[in-house]
């Protein structure tokens, strides 16, 4: 019955994993806040769309608006650093992880009990917001159902991207320490610390080309060229090429970290 027993484990680390982020304030305030504001400030440009984005039509470019809140980011990266860069990290320092690899699961499965911890919880900011606000919108009369049924997929295909890009890079960043405040500072150098000096030198330069290593900008060049907006300074396929490039080469560079891992058997 091995198979049977593999099934189990993973199973069991998923869920308890999942059950004790949800009993962590710092989890439960980085949801809330991170969906909450995202959504209510969507929610109210939508209510009070003349006044605040006079000129706006009630399209699918509108919704490019919620897509490119920057809650969305910081929140992400909070939700990220929070939760993720822990989650190999105290497994590697406490030498749970040898024991873990010991028993009927296997590396790939360690990695996808990880991931399927964190990934929840990253895309409970990154997409949830997104879908309610044309549902919202379309419940109150605003927008055609039709125009909010494209909105809310379009807005799962994104979140999905986003949040599965930041659930490779973070478990990397926390497979290579044993100190999960190293793995957290390097969730926000990834995010801010391409995504400030990539704006500024695209900016002062006026090389827009640059803005390609930030993810936050890549993801709004799919955002906008998803949801029809205007002022897109780079080629979406080239920003989906590199999010889709990233997100392979964390998870490849992650399982193999762990293939490096010596495992206690016994």
């Amino acid at each position: 019955m091995p198979l049977l027993g593999r099934r189990h484990r993973l199973r069991a680390i998923i869920v308890t994993g999942l059950r004790r982020e949800f009993k962590r304030p710092a989890t439960l305030v980085a949801t809330a806040v991170g969906v909450g504001l995202v959504l209510v400030s969507s929610i109210v440009i939508v209510l009070f769309l003349g006044a605040f984005l006079p000129g706006q039509t009630r399209d699918l470019s509108f919704f490019f608006v919620p897509a490119s809140n920057g809650a969305i980011l910081f929140f992400v990266t909070l939700m990220a650093s929070v939760v993720g860069s822990a989650l190999i990290a105290d497994d590697l320092n406490s030498m749970a992880l040898t024991l873990y690899l010991s028993r009927p699961i296997t590396h790939a499965d360690y990695l996808i009990a990880k991931a399927a911890i964190l990934a929840p919880l990253i895309s409970m900011i990154a997409m949830l917001p997104l879908v309610l606000t044309p549902f919202v919108a379309a419940l109150l009369g605003l927008f055609a159902w039709t125009i909010a049924l494209e909105a809310i997929g379009l807005s799962v295909l994104l979140g999905l991207l986003f949040t599965a890009f930041y659930t490779s890079v973070t478990l990397l960043l926390s497979s290579l320490t044993t100190r999960k405040s190293y793995a957290a500072a390097g969730v926000f150098a990834v995010t801010f610390g391409l995504t400030i000096p990539a704006d500024i030198l695209a900016s002062s330069i006026g090389n827009s080309a640059l803005l390609y290593v930030s993810p936050w900008e890549d993801y709004l060049a799919l955002a906008r060229a998803a949801f029809g907006a205007s002022g897109n300074q780079l080629d979406w396929p080239w920003a989906l090429a590199i999010l889709l490039v990233a997100t392979v080469v964390a998870s490849l560079f992650t399982y193999l970290r762990m293939k490096a891992v010596e495992v206690v058997s016994g």
